[in-house]
């Protein structure tokens, strides 16, 4: 906009405030919003020249830092005021860049006084004792009248903000650019506020990404305990693939952690920035698998009364972890073997194709290749997911985990049950060192928790029996096969769920329940029991 012509009228003040309001309020940063201030003030109010002034320490300023090299001048510099802003023809060799707050400048004396200021004939300078070199400078500028006013933002003082004139400044004209001065100390501190603001968040950003650095240096793999060999495979197993894209097999009994293994490749993954989502194909009932998968359309089925947006689509860009895949129908099975071939689908009830990029892990404690012999499983399907299968051990194959085991549960029931739980007894160790864990760890963990639930003091005791498998040792039954014995895997799933169906009394459900105490959800186990032919009998 043109500026002013020397000695000329101001601009109508209305349209003045107008058009310096919305430069401060397009401003992006503090400089910006600085320089937008004093240039306004030249351009619309007439001004020779126009300075602002900010209460800043040495190491708060730009001008101090540009000149330190980047750095404070003193290691605890004393609050001054300091010109971050000018525009107009300016004294600069009368007025230096920074001020002391007691010094007989203009600026310190507006902040001393903390009120406006106008003085529009050159006598009135002398009783504020200005210093003799400013009103010579502007005597030699031609200067008639001179306006200053404070910044203040809720009782704090910001600065002061001021201008020149060769000519009368009017009252009318003083008190609306009052009105202006006020603004602008409400959109400095604003500024100054949304500027420190993302100081801090760069800071805690660079903080988090060093604590996420060091907390994975120092865990390896979050959440998972053991240092016994088979275990120590697996992790360089975890390793190898996580980085890359390659779809992940895990395979191994209920409960040795395949959720964690899961988590531990997505973090190791490129993928690691956006979700993991995760679904247990045994939980969700059959009807539904479809929906629940890939999502549908509102009005799709009877009960769809809305759109429902599916796991794949969730973990676009991510991870899709699939506990007990073995359970998923037949037909579902098709659709997710499309997926993985062409990555795209269609939600349920709509003919609309959607690309999807997911890297997948799916899990199982079945065997895949006996499935696909007895047509549960598609044949296809099954070498798409098994491209790089990692079988994870069972609990019996790394007794010498158990003991890293229990100290990492006890410290967390510690936390959860607000007690001082420090150890168990030695006998108890042995005895958890003994027992075979057909529940693995997640058998462990409950059978902990339950103990340290009773424990009286510290140092805890493994009063009753060790679950079904002790119970049924102490009765004269096998709980595992003879090693000579020639068992099928699913003749051996048979007999184990039967012999836990009678040490619960044939309940399934509930806290003794067989489901709980194989590691399982009810609905997997009874749809297993039905695929093995067992018949619930109670006791």
């Amino acid at each position: 906009m043109p500026q002013n012509l020397p000695g000329s009228p101001p601009r109508a003040p209305h349209e003045m405030l107008r058009e310096v309001t919305r430069r401060l309020a397009t401003a992006e940063s503090l400089e910006v919003v600085l320089h937008s201030i004093a240039a306004a003030l030249v351009e619309h109010a007439d001004a020779t020249n126009a300075r602002i002034f900010l209460a800043l320490a040495d190491d708060e300023c730009p001008v101090c830092r540009a000149e330190a090299g980047g750095s404070a001048r003193g290691p605890a510099s004393p609050r001054a005021l300091h010109c971050v802003a000018s525009a107009g023809r300016t004294a600069e060799e009368k007025l230096p860049h920074k001020v002391a707050l007691d010094a007989p400048h203009p600026p310190a004396i507006l902040w001393r006084l903390g009120r406006s200021i106008l003085l529009d004939d050159s006598r009135q300078f002398e009783p504020y004792e200005i210093d003799p070199g400013i009103l010579e400078a502007w005597r030699e500028m031609g200067i008639q009248s001179a306006a200053g006013y404070p910044l203040n933002f809720r009782g704090e003082h910001l600065g002061s903000i001021g201008f020149l004139a060769r000519r009368r400044i009017t009252p009318e004209e003083f008190a609306l650019l009052g009105i202006f001065a006020d603004q602008a100390a409400l959109t400095i501190r604003n500024a100054q506020l949304y500027e420190e603001v993302e100081r801090y968040l760069a800071r805690l950003e660079l903080e988090n990404a060093y604590l996420q650095e060091t907390i994975a240096q120092e865990r390896g793999f979050e959440g998972i305990v053991g240092e016994s060999p088979p275990l120590r495979a697996v992790l360089r197993k975890v390793q190898q693939v996580a980085p890359v894209e390659t779809t992940v097999l895990l395979t191994g009994e209920t409960g040795t952690g395949k959720e964690l293994i899961a988590r531990a490749l997505h973090q190791g993954s490129s993928r690691r920035e956006r979700p993991l989502i995760e679904v247990n194909c045994g939980a969700i009932p059959q009807g539904v698998v479809e929906s629940e998968l890939f999502g549908h359309e509102k009005g799709a089925f009877t009960g769809a009364l809305q759109r429902r947006i599916g796991r794949f689509e969730l973990a676009d860009k991510g991870t899709l972890f699939m506990d007990e895949v073995a359970e998923l129908p037949l037909d579902v099975q098709v659709k997710l073997l499309r997926v993985l071939q062409e990555r795209e689908f269609e939600r349920v009830g709509s003919h609309r194709t959607q690309q999807v990029d997911v890297r997948l892990v799916t899990a199982t404690n079945r065997d895949l290749e006996q499935e696909v012999a007895a047509h549960r499983f598609r044949a296809d399907l099954f070498y798409r997911l098994n491209v790089f299968p990692i079988r994870l051990p069972p609990l019996r194959e790394r007794p010498s985990d158990i003991p890293l085991l229990v100290r990492h549960f006890l410290a967390q029931f510690q936390r959860k049950l607000a007690k001082p739980l420090k150890a168990v007894t030695p006998d108890s160790m042995a005895r958890l060192e003994r027992y075979p864990w057909p529940g693995n760890i997640r058998e462990l963990q409950n059978v902990l928790e339950r103990a340290c639930v009773l424990s009286p003091g510290p140092v805890v005791e493994i009063l009753d029996d060790l679950g079904p498998a002790a119970r049924g040792k102490a009765a004269g039954e096998e709980i595992l096969p003879r090693p000579d014995a020639t068992l099928t895997l699913e003749e051996s799933e048979r007999m184990h769920i039967r012999q836990v169906l009678a040490a619960t009394g044939g309940r399934v459900y509930g806290q003794d329940g067989a489901a709980a105490l194989l590691g399982v959800p009810p609905s997997t186990l009874r749809s297993r029991m039905k695929r093995l032919g067992i018949t619930k009998q109670r006791g």
